[in-house]
């Protein structure tokens, strides 16, 4: 009949497009769950081989010789069927040992007993086949208590794994719900048909509907393999990343209970999840009540906390994000915590790097004293002060006499060691806050804050003074210095140091002229 050469060309048909899915999933074997994938579509094909032999069998007895076999591939097909449903939908960690063994012995518990059947007969009590056209039909099967017990495990087994992929499905994005739903529907029809093989639910048919389900079945993982790629395009359960986060989580409740925290958060609070879980966080974590509160209309918050003594502290990027469930405004908090110590320890050597720079950026490498660059942005900062306060500022320009003839006479070195000497005696002088500048080659100098005309004069004379006095020793030799002084003050009235600057250079000028080894003042301070 045409219909029976159709049913075993759908056999066979559904047996070479299964075991083509094993073959492109074992060449994926890298990917998570392939190597399951591949075992079970390749004991699917083996089911429907052997079917379609127990149809094609000339004699009932030939068809019951194919039957043993037959129910070795449709026992494995479950151990790798479940196996590959726990490691596509993210729980490959209850995989143990234990487990696989349990697994995958019960297909060679089942076949020791079909191959044992005659002794015992708990399998298969009786089965009847007779000829219907040219196929072997089946009349009547009598069942033993192992296959039930067998069937029983194998529906459960097939309900979990669905149970899972929904599951899943529902938290997932929307390729891996396409991927799920056809896996789902080819699970359903070889369930229902193997269903109503077994209990015999449509009279008069003597072929058996499960090689028509599994066909379907191929067909349908066949179409998530190679059209939403089910094996290159893996979800992973949002469990599995919670738990491997480096970020610490925790999840509160509305009263800002702890009801959940991932083992980065444990590592953090250094406790254990049962010491956490169910504890007010401000008990579990004292730092809490130093971050920012969460009004209920407000999406997030973010804050920094430092935890821990100087030597071993730490600090934390602290984000808390409101969580919605539904039609309420608030369904409690989620907390994460990154360490972002390794960025705060660059930032704080990058910020010391950026100080010593400008400090050597503001000082003269030879004496150390300030450089001119740095004399302009200190007068405007003292000459604003001095607006504010009402106190004046005064400068003294130094210049060392005849400076030229020690390096002539002793040499250059000399020369340096007589401007280190000099910026030794002068930073002596000063007070605190006073600012003494290498003002040019063998010129300096110095801002008197808060210092009145007459009081900068007797300073300057001062410093001339212990200048004068001063002895260098170089080389055996002792040089004896004197310094030209010029001073002038800031008043009230200036908008910027540009006319005081020149007024003490003409006052230094002035000393010159006047036999050198003098101080001289600004005549319109006179």
């Amino acid at each position: 009949m045409f219909w029976q050469t159709g049913y075993i060309f759908i056999i066979f048909a559904a047996a070479s497009i299964s075991a083509a899915v094993a073959v492109y999933a074992w060449q994926r074997r890298e990917q998570k769950g392939a190597l399951a994938f591949a075992g079970m579509m390749l004991a699917v094909a083996e089911w429907l081989i052997t079917s379609g032999c127990v149809s094609l069998s000339r004699t009932p007895e030939q068809a019951r010789w194919w039957v043993d076999p037959r129910f070795f591939g449709l026992t494995a097909m479950l151990a790798f069927y479940i196996v590959f449903i726990i490691q596509y939908s993210g729980h490959s960690k209850w995989l143990s040992k234990p487990l696989l063994v349990v697994f995958f012995s019960i297909p060679v518990i089942t076949q020791i007993v079909i191959e044992t059947n005659s002794w015992h007969h708990w399998f298969i009590v009786d089965v009847g086949f007779s000829p219907d056209g040219s196929l072997m039909g089946i009349d009547s099967v009598t069942y033993g208590p192992f296959f039930w017990f067998h069937t029983v495990y194998s529906y459960l087994l097939v309900l979990f794994g669905i149970f899972l992929i929904l599951q899943m499905a529902v938290r997932s994005f929307h390729i891996y719900r396409q991927q799920v739903l056809l896996m789902v529907f080819g699970i359903i029809p070889p369930l229902f048909t193997s269903v109503a093989d077994a209990f015999l639910l449509i009279p008069g048919l003597k072929h058996p509907l499960a090689p028509i389900g599994f066909a379907i079945m191929g067909l349908c993982f066949g179409a998530a393999l190679f059209r939403h790629q089910m094996l290159e395009i893996v979800p992973v359960a949002r469990d599995m990343v919670i738990e491997s986060m480096s970020d610490a989580m925790i999840v509160l409740d509305i009263h800002d209970k702890v009801v959940d925290i991932n083992p980065a958060a444990q590592s953090f609070l250094a406790m254990d999840a049962l010491q956490i879980i169910g504890k007010p966080i401000r008990e579990v974590f004292p730092q809490w009540r130093d971050l920012p509160n969460l009004p209920d209309n407000q999406a997030a918050a973010e804050s920094e906390i430092q935890v821990g003594d100087p030597e071993t502290e730490r600090f934390f990027d602290v984000r808390i994000s409101t969580l919605k469930i539904r039609h309420k405004a608030q369904g409690g908090r989620v907390v994460v915590l990154r360490d972002i110590t390794p960025r705060k320890q660059a930032e704080t050597k990058l910020k010391q790097l950026q100080e010593k720079f400008y400090e050597q950026s503001i000082h003269d490498p030879l004496t150390g004293l300030y450089n001119r660059r740095f004399l302009n942005e200190a007068l405007e900062r003292e000459i604003s002060r001095a607006k504010r306060s009402g106190h004046p500022v005064s400068i003294a320009i130094l210049d060392i006499d005849f400076f030229k003839e020690v390096n002539d006479t002793y040499g250059h070195e000399a020369g340096d060691v007589a401007l280190i000497h000099l910026a030794g005696i002068l930073s002596k002088l000063t007070r605190a806050g006073d600012f003494v500048f290498r003002y040019g080659g063998e010129e300096f100098l110095i801002m008197l804050p808060a210092t009145s005309h007459a009081s900068a004069h007797q300073f300057a004379e001062r410093c001339r003074q212990h200048i004068e006095g001063a002895v260098l020793a170089y080389a055996d030799q002792h040089i004896h210095l004197t310094v030209s002084i010029g001073v002038a003050t800031f008043g009230p009235q200036e908008t910027g140091p540009e006319r005081v600057l020149k007024a003490a250079d003409a006052a230094l000028y002035q000393a010159k002229t006047s036999g050198r080894n003098c101080v001289m003042i600004d005549r319109e301070n006179k």
